[in-house]
């Protein structure tokens, strides 16, 4: 409902209200003024007919009395006996006299009788109509008191008033539908700023601080309270964007913490998350006010959270999956809790990797040196014969190289690993260094003519020769290695994606299971311990490899399947050929 329908219809009924007690004051008014000069006009006809009658001869018929009086005033005259019968009466003939009924009790009689002007004003049982009725005692007939009373007919009277109120009631209609009108439009005109100011609320209420409420109001309240509205708005639009950007800036300063964090209502919901919570758990944004349950599958984490809402959690590693999270609760002076999370999954495998990598390296060290010490103990305290001291001593070179090729490495995974080495790029022509990798490997170690090898394809790669080089001695190492006699060796350079050379080193060996593939680029990991410790190694070369080629902007991977052979690929960046001109 608009609000100038109330003021409408406020309007109306006070109109109507005035209008009805306009008609009926007038005609309460106006009969009392009627009645007042009617009863003065009657008491004078009154006076006038006592005075007649008592000068009336001796012996004269009261009936023929009363009708000369009648017809003299124009107004019904009755003359009552002392005890209430009617002696005469200007509307009643003889037979009507005798059964008219006895007048003793009429007011106006019995005041008359006591000596003073009797008035009443009622409807007559006699003819049955209303009148106005006074009387007087007086003296008739030698001494006899009779009482002459004079009626005077309200109907013109009661009909004066009729037309009086119509009169009136026409006449407030007109003027109500004058004032109706007036109404009408001067609600419509107080109420345009009140709708217009709710529409601005309503707008307000939704978000749009850019409408504001028209100045200019006739009513100086109106447009002091469009005045203060506009103000209010104002104030209220630059505490919204104060309070925005604190709470973006700390969005922002939540979200660029390492640390995921959670806050959490008194009764278990999340009511505010950062990215990094959301990656570490690996759900989107929730809802506002989600339950925690609906949100956090693992068990453990549930409970925690949850009863981080009652009581400060302290410190605790929990796993999620794969990842190992440190968790913590705190609650707020205000209700609820923040729990944050710290990812320690990457401090968890690299504790992993180095035990690992202190158990690797002490064994690799331990087998040698315990080789050599009882070589050289016996060549020491005892005479052996000189073959035995020939293959002692030869023993002690092979651990001596072997310790000296496991050092180099470590040496070399150090230097990649701590950022030492830095790939010098340069066009580097991959085919060719393949070639001479496998050329050194044939010369420094046994020759294998009949492992045959082969290179499909050539390119020219923007790389560091001596990390290709490197790179290409390690793969083709272990690929003759683990290639039987009679196998084959095969280096096929190809082109890939995005201005990059794939380059593959294929054996017909012994091949890696699916499952130790991810690993076989990882430190001193072995698929087959027994028969990497047969053939040498030291476990190094493939996580050297890795470095080599992620430093020089590319990739690796591999493919194996056992008994048939492995696939170990690398790509590096193609190096623009220079055009002739």
């Amino acid at each position: 409902m608009r609000i100038h329908h109330p003021l409408f219809l406020g309007f109306t009924g006070v109109v109507g209200l005035l209008i009805v007690l306009v008609v009926a004051l007038v005609g309460t008014a106006l009969r009392d003024e009627l009645v007042g000069l009617t009863r003065l006009e009657v008491d004078r006809q009154v006076s006038l007919a006592r005075t007649i009658t008592e000068d009336a001869a001796p012996g004269a018929d009261p009936d023929s009395l009363v009708d000369a009086l009648s017809a003299a005033i124009d107004h019904r005259v009755t003359l009552i006996a002392r005890d209430g019968r009617l002696l005469g009466d200007s509307e009643l003939d003889q037979a009507g006299l005798r059964a008219a009924e006895n007048h003793s009790d009429r007011v106006e009689v019995v005041e008359a009788l006591n000596g003073s002007t009797g008035f009443d004003e009622r409807l007559s049982a006699t003819v049955g109509e209303s009148f106005l009725y006074m009387a007087e005692a007086l003296v008739w007939n030698g001494g006899d008191s009779v009482v002459i009373r004079v009626a005077a007919p309200l109907a013109g009277i009661e009909a004066t008033i009729q037309r009086s109120r119509r009169a009136v009631a026409f006449a407030g209609l007109a003027a109500m539908i004058v004032s109706l009108l007036v109404a009408y439009f001067l609600s419509r005109f107080l109420a345009r700023p009140l709708v217009t100011l709710a529409d601005r609320a309503a707008l307000l209420a939704q978000g749009d601080f850019t409408r504001r409420v028209p100045r200019g109001a006739r009513v100086r309240e109106l447009d002091e309270l469009a005045l203060a509205f506009n103000r209010l708005t104002d104030e209220l639009q630059a505490r919204l964007q104060e309070l925005g950007r604190e709470r973006d800036e700390m969005q922002a300063l939540i979200d660029c913490m390492a640390e995921g964090v959670v806050a959490l209502t008194d009764d278990a919901r999340i009511l505010r998350t950062n990215r990094a919570a959301r990656e570490l758990l690996g759900f989107a944004e929730p809802p506002l006010f989600a339950p925690v349950g609906s949100i956090i599958r693992q068990p453990e984490l549930r409970e925690l959270l949850e009863a981080s809402v009652i009581e400060a959690v302290r410190a605790r590693e929990v796993r999620i999956g794969d990842g190992w999270f440190i968790v913590s609760g705190r609650l707020l002076d205000q209700g609820g809790a923040v729990a944050t999370f710290l990812d320690i999954t990457e401090i968890k495998r690299l504790e992993k990797v180095r035990r690992d990598f202190v158990a690797n390296a002490s064994h690799e060290l331990k087998t040698p040196l315990t080789s050599m010490r009882g070589f050289a103990e016996t060549l020491l305290e005892d005479d052996p014969p000189e073959h035995l001291r020939t293959e002692f001593l030869s023993s002690i070179r092979t651990n001596t190289v072997r310790l000296q090729r496991l050092v180099d490495d470590l040496l070399d995974l150090s230097r990649l690993e701590s950022g030492g080495w830095v790939a010098r790029s340069e066009p580097v022509e991959l085919s060719e260094l393949a070639v001479n990798a496998w050329d050194d490997l044939e010369e420094g170690a046994r020759p294998r003519r009949d492992l045959r090898f082969e290179i499909e394809g050539e390119g020219l790669a923007m790389a560091d020769t001596q990390g290709v080089e490197q790179i290409f001695q390690n793969l083709l190492d272990n690929a003759r290695r683990y290639t039987a006699d009679g196998g084959s060796v095969t280096v096929r350079i190809r082109a890939g994606a995005e201005s990059m050379w794939i380059v593959e080193v294929r054996d017909t060996g012994t091949g890696v299971p699916s499952k130790a593939i991810p690993r076989i680029f990882e430190r001193f990991y072995r698929a087959d311990t027994s028969r990497a410790r047969e053939v040498g190694g030291t476990g190094l070369g493939l996580a050297i490899v890795r470095h080599l080629v992620q430093q020089m902007g590319g990739d690796v991977g591999a493919d194996s399947e056992l008994g048939v052979g492995t696939t170990i690929r690398f790509s590096l960046p193609a190096a623009e050929v220079p055009t002739r001109v």
